[in-house]
């Protein structure tokens, strides 16, 4: 036994100076594990909100600069497309545009005579509007006794057995509403600008009253009718029509 007084021999010092040492580390082991566990329970919300808010921006981009549904309230382009009406758009079918502005990133071809599309109200403000293309830069328009006519070519409406009517536009058929008599034009379309029409042209406010379109204020083509729904409630038999 050694003396008291005497030095304790080396390796117990050692050991004696280790002690703190040991129990020092086992601090920091404890918050590493305490961390961990923290980062185990947080991590999936985590990694689950930043999903969400991803696919909430991806949605919001698709829809300002792909696609977009909108309601139709009113007649004018009945009866291709009627009132209660909720319709697809495609938003790059002429040129893609900046992401949540008017700016245009490269313009595609087209509009197209017949084409149906949608459009900002060339007499300002933020509602848009729903026709059909009736002529393109450069061509004359002229309506007499509810005939159109392009270029001095008259554009022939053809009634069906069923009682409907059609209207043979260039190389596109459409179905087409009631006619108006009152005589319009002839004015020329005038260059980047497009002459639109509702096709149900006795209720329509068109090129006819605000001028032609510029071709900047247009926002997409319009494909198909996704459904219909009025206050008489949902009427399944329009879904999915495709625009013509």
């Amino acid at each position: 036994m050694s003396d008291p007084g005497s030095p304790r021999p080396a390796a117990e010092a050692a050991t004696a100076c280790l002690e703190p040492a040991k129990a020092g580390l086992f601090t920091p082991r404890s918050d590493r594990a305490f961390a961990r566990r923290a980062y185990q329970t947080v991590a999936p919300f985590a990694r689950g909100l930043l999903k969400l808010l991803a696919a909430l921006a991806i949605l919001t981009l698709g829809r300002s600069t792909l696609a977009d549904q909108y309601h139709v309230p009113t007649g004018s382009m009945w009866p291709t497309i009627a009132p209660g009406d909720r319709i697809l758009v495609d938003k790059v079918a002429y040129g893609v545009r900046v992401p949540l502005t008017h700016r245009t990133l490269f313009d595609g071809s087209g509009p197209s005579a017949g084409d149906v599309v949608l459009f900002a109200d060339p007499r300002g403000g933020s509602t848009l509007l729903v026709k059909r293309v009736i002529a393109l830069p450069g061509q004359t328009v002229m309506l007499r006794d509810g005939v159109l006519y392009v270029d001095g070519v008259a554009q022939p409406v053809e009634q069906l057995g069923d009682g409907s009517r059609v209207e043979h536009l260039g190389l596109v058929t459409h179905a087409a509403g009631e006619p108006d008599f009152a005589a319009f034009g002839p004015v020329v379309v005038p260059p980047d600008h497009l002459f639109v029409m509702g096709d149900n042209r006795a209720a329509s406010l068109d090129s006819r009253i605000m001028g032609a379109v510029p071709r900047e204020l247009v926002r997409g083509r319009v494909l198909r009718v996704v459904y219909h729904h009025d206050a008489a409630g949902f009427d399944m038999s329009r879904a999915l029509r495709s625009v013509d």
